[in-house]
Formats: C-alpha cells, sequence, structure tokens
C-alpha cells in the first residue's frame, strides 16, 4: 500500500552538481542491498568532452505503508546525468531501497518527460539522446522502460574469471597503446577513474582496465580481429586477443576479470568459455532518443 500528502505532488527534484551528504549514504546503501540482490552496482562514467554532470536529488511524500512517516517530503532517490559530448548522455536513477515499489521512478519519469526542448535539451541539461543501464536485468529498471515506451537497445553479458583460475598457457602480455575512453557503446556503463588501455597482439586488440582500488575486478572490453581474419579463423584469434589481454592484468596484480560481450556475439563468447570465463549478469542497454 502506498500513501501520500493529500493533494501534494509525488516527487520535488533538487538540482545540483554533485550529491549532498544525505545522497552519497543513500547510494552507499542502494549499493549494498542490490549486491546482495544479484545485481550489479552503477558504475559512473568519467564523461566525455565536456565531462558535466547534473545531480537531481529526489524528494517525495509517497510512502509505504510498513516504514514509519508523517507525510513530510524525504529524499527517496537520485538521478545522475553525466554528459559524454555530441549531445549524448549518461542516466543513473538510484532508488532508496526503502522507497521502492511505491512509484517514484514512474513520478520522476513524468515530471521530466522524453522531451528534449530546443537548445537546452533534456531536462535542461543540453542533451538529446540519453543512454542508460539496467545492472544486472534489474527488473525495476525493466518495468520503467516498459512504460515509459523505451526500447532495450542491447543485451551486454558480463562473464568473470575468477581469481583463483590459472593465466592460459602460452599467453603473451600483448603491446600497450595510448589509453584510450569508452566508445560510443559503452558510454552508459563504463567505471570509475581508472584509465582504459589499448592492448594488441598480431591477432587483434581489446581495451583493459585494471583492478579498481576498492578490489573490484580488472576488465576487457571491445575485443576485436585483425583485419583480414578468415571466418574460420576468428574463434582462435579472438581467444589469443583475450589471453593476451588477461596476462597483462594478471601482471598488474588482478584477481577476478571481468570481460564484456554483447549478446549476439557468438564467436566471443565462444572463445570465452574455453579460457573458463563464467557467466555473472547480463545488463541491459537502453537508448533513448529524446523528441524535441
Amino acid at each position: 500500500m502506498t500513501t501520500s500528502a493529500l493533494g501534494a505532488d509525488p516527487v520535488r527534484l533538487r538540482r545540483t552538481t554533485a550529491p549532498s551528504a544525505a545522497a552519497r549514504d543513500l547510494l552507499d546503501r542502494a549499493a549494498r542491498y542490490d549486491a546482495e540482490m544479484g545485481f550489479g552496482p552503477p558504475r559512473p562514467d568519467r564523461g566525455g568532452s565536456s565531462g558535466a554532470t547534473t545531480v537531481i536529488e529526489i524528494d517525495t511524500c509517497l510512502h509505504r505503508h510498513d516504514v514509519d512517516h508523517d507525510d513530510a517530503y524525504v529524499l527517496a532517490g537520485v538521478l545522475t546525468i553525466r554528459d559524454l559530448g555530441d549531445g549524448t548522455g549518461a542516466a543513473d536513477l538510484v532508488v532508496d531501497p526503502r522507497r521502492r515499489a511505491i512509484g517514484v521512478a514512474t513520478a520522476v519519469g513524468e515530471e521530466l518527460g522524453t522531451r528534449a526542448v530546443g537548445g537546452g535539451g533534456w531536462a535542461g541539461t543540453g542533451l538529446h539522446t540519453l543512454h542508460a543501464v539496467a545492472h544486472g536485468s534489474h527488473p525495476a529498471a525493466e518495468r520503467l522502460a516498459r512504460r515509459s515506451g523505451v526500447a532495450t537497445a542491447a543485451i551486454r553479458h558480463h562473464l568473470v574469471l575468477p581469481a583463483g583460475e590459472a593465466t592460459p598457457e602460452g599467453a603473451v602480455p600483448g603491446r600497450a597503446g595510448e589509453p584510450t575512453g569508452p566508445h560510443t557503446g559503452d558510454r552508459a556503463d563504463r567505471a570509475d577513474d581508472r584509465g582504459v588501455v589499448r592492448i594488441g597482439v598480431a591477432e587483434g586488440t581489446a581495451r583493459v582496465r585494471a583492478p579498481g582500488p576498492d578490489g573490484g575486478p580488472a576488465e576487457i572490453t571491445g575485443v576485436t580481429v585483425a583485419t583480414g581474419t578468415p571466418p574460420e579463423a576468428l574463434r582462435p584469434a579472438l581467444g589469443a586477443v583475450v589471453t593476451a589481454a588477461v596476462t597483462r592484468l594478471r601482471e598488474q596484480g588482478a584477481g577476478d576479470i571481468e570481460a564484456v560481450a554483447d549478446h549476439d556475439d557468438e564467436p566471443l563468447l565462444e572463445a570465452l568459455r574455453p579460457l573458463l570465463f563464467e557467466h555473472d549478469r547480463s545488463d541491459l542497454v537502453f537508448h533513448i532518443g529524446l523528441v524535441g
């Protein structure tokens, strides 16, 4: 059962450039709660050319009947929007676990809508396209997308090579190229302040990210093979690239290593399985083209 103050707006939005202490506490609690439920944490992107970040703190007068309240507005969620450049942004919406399933996210969607207003863009951010990710196929995010008429643009599988698994035999570390930012397909879920480095071997290239300071897994993304690789050599070539990436990351002290593959990239998925990568979760990627 959901209750609200009579006649009150269900949500009030407060815009800032950085989350308040209360909002940071909410994000920490939500991350712990979702981790216990098996969902991946929000993973902020460092942004694109401008790197501008807009934070919208969400107060609500909606309350669950099993949570003590006095009909006052309380902090219920945080919406973080990062400018990735070229009018594109990444959106992360996190709702307090104690305020979920009462319509907060729906009310925010109705308040902000899906219209970009002139040069001001969506919600005054200057953005005209949004990327969002349901980390671990989060059912609440899927419901919100359906209600908003937003289609799933992609499904991205995350596979993990556990820390206890040995580096594949015959591996070579690969040469390192220049650090590179996340490409368009990764914009909505690339992480923190660790630099991405592209490594290459004769068979192809991949992007690798070192282990996180908080013990988070190292990452392998953007695995591609050399131009002219024949179809029959595709899987072995992908395996060689991944093996080189694993070797490099293990030399950097990586424990668990996460590889990311689109759901329809069968050659890469087939190359990862013999290397003992295990499926961890599948993320849903939403692409929202905003109506002007």
